[in-house]
């Protein structure tokens, strides 16, 4: 076999022997190469990575050291709050069940405060011997009392300190599903002899996600361990794994100030960073994985296999120099490919011979014409589909339009009319004018309404519609608000969308001055702005929460293809829109505690005979 092989090498022609000894030459020197190259750099990417995660392990201990010593400072100095110790003593010394309700609303909006401005805060909860303070915006749990709770039985076994740390759990006093660490702060006020607790839960998935997120390195975990009962409080399963199962490694973990130290686990060797928290009685803790620190080498290892096959095409090039002549080219038809690859399908390989790469280069240029033609072809079908697409659109749209109208001829309005007169007849022979006032406002909205299947109406039509709807509901509602309809006489006979206010009063009653505990009031115009006219409706109710407002007004930019049944919020803004185009529609202002105003901007179209 080794004298077969001697002499097939040995009856090679000299051009492939220089090619293959130089090619074995490359090959051997590459490798001996790469191998010190990989390994020279697997040890210094370890003690890169080994001081990498130390500064980040005490970077993430800062962050978190700094983030909880902020929180507690901000519960601490409350007790120089004056308003807080105003409101706690009002009601704690006084013994006014009268201040329960605003002591409530107060510590409410401060724990909303502190909730909204500190991320990690999932909820807060103030205790006094005489009663519970809470976030009303949250789902409170009042079939807990805080005093019969594990948390507190374990303050009164340690009376001496002001800051109990809990480790994670789901909240015994809001309804959630959602893991906390609590940790409860003990203060009290001036002038009351007994101690408050405030209970602060943080969200252990948003300290988890701020973990992660801290990880630089793939294979890499965090955790936090309490120092006092040695239980993982945040950390991902896998690690709290392999952690639990390095029993070595705990005495130091839990007794000294920090350090680092290696555990093998599951065929794989992983660096142990630790250092123990300032602010709470925690250790935090990471894990780097050797095997993925090395995994990161393998651009090395690709990197050599490069050189080796570069290294080898050179030696074949350099011993084979009539190979240029055939490569050169396909060189120049590779790029006419990669032309068309970045979409320039109009390229062509121009060759004048009429070998085997003439012909592929013909078969090339064929190619290319095809493609062209089918794009071609394409572009014609997307514009026809597009057109197809606007049709039914439209063709929708009237649909839509036909259906309103139909439902609206539904109703008979003749014996509408002749009914509500005879009940009208019959409360004025009984003597019921109060009765008979209601006949008479229900008929005119009605007939308005109806309006002989019209879609479209005047102005004062739509203003007459609406102060017959007030009036029916001002007597429903026991004049528990009171109202006002002004209209521009210059725009009286202007044309309109009708049922365009009757939705946005009734939005002003169910979801404003119901709400109230005073008498409300309901503001009504029409006026003209430039080329358009505003028809608003302005209430003193609660208002929006700003970030209610700002979704809404975000669902009104755009017209929906399907709308809920009735005559909604977003309905009315839909019929605008498609009755006057897209640039028209409602627009909402509303301020929490002051009312809300809703105005439909309808563009200025005069009546036929009348004047705009």
């Amino acid at each position: 076999m080794k004298k077969r092989l001697s002499s097939n090498f040995f009856s090679m022609r000299l051009r492939s022997k220089i090619a293959l000894l130089c090619t074995a030459l490359i090959v051997a020197s590459t490798v001996i190469s790469g191998y010190f190259l990989y390994r020279n750099a697997a040890e210094v990417t370890t003690e890169t990575e080994a001081v990498h995660a130390s500064k980040m392990v005490t970077q993430v201990n800062n962050y978190l050291n700094e983030k909880l010593k902020g929180i507690i400072t901000r519960i601490f100095s409350l007790r120089t709050d004056s308003l807080f110790n105003e409101t706690a003593a009002r009601f704690l010394i006084d013994g006014d069940p009268r201040h329960h309700a605003s002591a409530l609303s107060y510590f409410s909006n401060v724990f909303m405060e502190m909730r909204y401005s500190e991320p990690f805060i999932a909820s807060m909860f103030l205790y006094t011997p005489k009663e519970s303070f809470y976030d009303l915006s949250l789902p409170y749990n009042s079939t807990v009392q805080f005093s019969e709770t594990e948390m507190y039985k374990e303050i009164m076994e340690k009376p001496n300190s002001f800051v109990y740390w809990f480790p994670s759990s789901k909240s015994e006093l809001y309804r959630s599903n959602d893991d906390v660490i609590s940790f409860v702060v003990r203060f009290s006020i001036s002038g009351y002899s007994e101690e408050l607790y405030m209970v602060v839960h943080l969200k252990e998935e948003r300290m988890m996600q701020y973990l992660i997120d801290s990880l630089s390195a793939e294979g890499s975990s965090m955790l936090i361990v309490d120092n006092a009962t040695g239980e993982i409080i945040v950390g991902d399963a896998q690690s709290k794994e392999l952690l639990l199962s390095a029993s070595e490694v705990w005495d130091s973990l839990l007794n000294e100030q920090q350090g680092m130290m290696s555990k093998s686990y599951v065929n794989d060797s992983y660096m142990i960073h630790y250092v123990k928290m300032n602010v709470a009685p925690w250790t935090l803790v990471n894990i780097q994985s050797q095997k993925s620190l090395l995994d990161k080498l393998n651009h090395i290892k690709l990197y050599s296999l490069v050189i080796i096959l570069v290294s080898v095409i050179a030696g074949v090039v350099f011993a084979l120099l009539t190979a240029s002549t055939i490569s050169k080219p396909l060189r120049m038809l590779e790029k006419s490919m990669q032309r068309v690859r970045r979409g320039q399908f109009n390229s062509r390989f121009e060759y004048a011979h009429r070998d085997e790469v003439g012909n592929l280069g013909r078969a090339f240029n064929f190619m290319t014409e095809e493609i062209n033609d089918l794009i071609e072809q394409k572009n014609n079908y997307i514009a026809q589909l597009q057109a197809e697409k606007e049709q039914v659109q439209k063709e929708q749209r009237l649909k839509r339009i036909a259906e309103l109208k139909a439902l609206q001829s539904q109703m008979t309005p003749h014996f509408l009319y002749n009914t509500l007169d005879t009940i009208k007849w019959k409360a004025e022979k009984e003597g019921k004018s109060d009765i008979a006032g209601m006949i008479t406002t229900l008929a005119a909205f009605f007939r308005i309404s109806l309006s002989r299947g019209k879609e479209i109406i005047t102005v004062k039509e739509e203003m007459a519609h609406i102060a017959s709807y007030l009036s029916l509901q001002q007597t429903r509602y026991h004049d528990q608000f009171s109202y006002e309809v002004y209209i521009d006489p210059a725009i009286e006979h202007c044309k309109t969308v009708k049922f365009i206010l009757q939705p946005l009063v009734e939005n002003a009653i169910y979801h404003g001055i119901k709400q109230l505990d005073r008498p409300g009031r309901i503001m009504i115009r029409a006026e003209r702005d430039a080329a358009c006219m505003k028809l608003s409706v302005e209430d003193n109710g609660p208002g929006m929460h700003p970030v209610k407002l700002k979704l809404i007004c975000k669902h009104l930019q755009a017209v929906q293809e399907e709308t809920a049944d009735g005559y909604g919020l977003f309905n009315v803004n839909d019929r605008i829109k498609l009755y006057f185009g897209k640039a028209y529609g409602l627009h909402v202002e509303s301020e929490a505690g002051k009312g809300t105003k809703v105005t439909a901007c309808i563009p200025l179209q005069a009546e036929e005979g009348g004047e705009a």
